[in-house]
């Protein structure tokens, strides 16, 4: 799949690592557009916990993480535009409906009803895409804190990418939170403490998951990888 622009939904724990080496990923492989727009949607804003498991120092909180990760990429050369929003319904529609050719949405988030809202409006907009999203388990559980997976599905013409996950996870298609917003409660909500390593093993999958998709090495049916950081064990389907 030759990809023409990319939208990434969360800066934080999960994203803030992938993003940079993504970006790097999609600026020089032969597959993807090397001057496409890669946007980064986050309306959150670093806290003095995030700074045990995010690359931020003192001076970092209370900025916005999109634009925190515009000027991380910055750095090195690679571009990426911050929306400093919560990917509600209306943001989403227009950004997924904007430009031509296939397009790639990472949900790096820790919300299933932001999972579910991304799959209608792709679904909804009538092009080709490559969805995936990473996720892992709250360190409140020691045996399972390094848990993680990542979902994906997608359309390339008349190729289909794996299965929508909303037809194989009920928390995806019936989700029992809500899609973020600045002023909610939902938003309010603190966050499940993740440990670092299992932020790190979620980018890393992420990004093995978008490399492969660009070598055209995935397999059209694979659609999840689950990983254990603690048994050392990954199982792909």
């Amino acid at each position: 799949m030759r990809l023409s622009r990319t939208i990434i939904l969360g800066a934080g724990g999960t994203g803030g690592l992938l993003i940079p080496s993504l970006a790097r990923l999609l600026r020089y492989h032969p597959a993807a557009a090397s001057d496409q727009d890669i946007t980064v949607v986050d309306g959150d804003v670093f806290e003095e916990h995030n700074r045990q498991r995010q690359h931020i120092g003192d001076a970092q909180v209370g900025l916005n993480k999109a634009a925190w990760i515009r000027d991380l990429c910055a750095l090195q050369g690679l571009a990426v535009i911050p929306v400093d929003a919560f990917a509600d319904r209306p943001l989403l529609t227009r950004l997924v409906r904007s430009g031509g050719g296939p397009l790639l949405l990472v949900a790096a988030v820790d919300n299933d009803a932001t999972r579910a809202l991304c799959i209608e409006v792709l679904l909804a907009a009538g092009r080709d895409f490559f969805f995936v999203t990473p996720g892992n388990s709250s360190a409140d559980d020691p045996a399972a804190a390094i848990k993680g997976q990542v979902l994906w599905f997608g359309q390339d013409g008349d190729r289909q990418y794996g299965i929508n996950p909303a037809l194989v996870f009920p928390n995806i298609e019936h989700p029992q939170d809500a899609v973020p917003r600045a002023g909610s409660c939902a938003n309010q909500a603190p966050s499940a403490p993740q440990l670092l390593t299992a932020n790190a093993l979620a980018a890393a999958q992420t990004l093995a998951v978008i490399q492969n998709l660009l070598d055209d090495a995935l397999p059209a049916t694979s659609s999840s990888v689950f990983f254990n950081g603690r048994s050392f064990k990954s199982t792909f389907s």
